[in-house]
């Protein structure tokens, strides 16, 4: 995943949680795996 990707990824699932379609337990949830996925994809 390139940091754009991630980035885009990250927007909508603000953009989600802002709207109130997922709550804040998924919210969480969703940026932990993105953000971990990103960092294994770089190692």
């Amino acid at each position: 995943m390139t940091r754009d990707e991630l980035k885009e990824q990250i927007d909508e699932l603000m953009r989600q949680y802002a709207d109130e379609e997922i709550d804040g337990d998924t919210y969480a949830q969703k940026m932990m795996e993105l953000t971990s996925s990103a960092q294994s994809d770089n190692n």
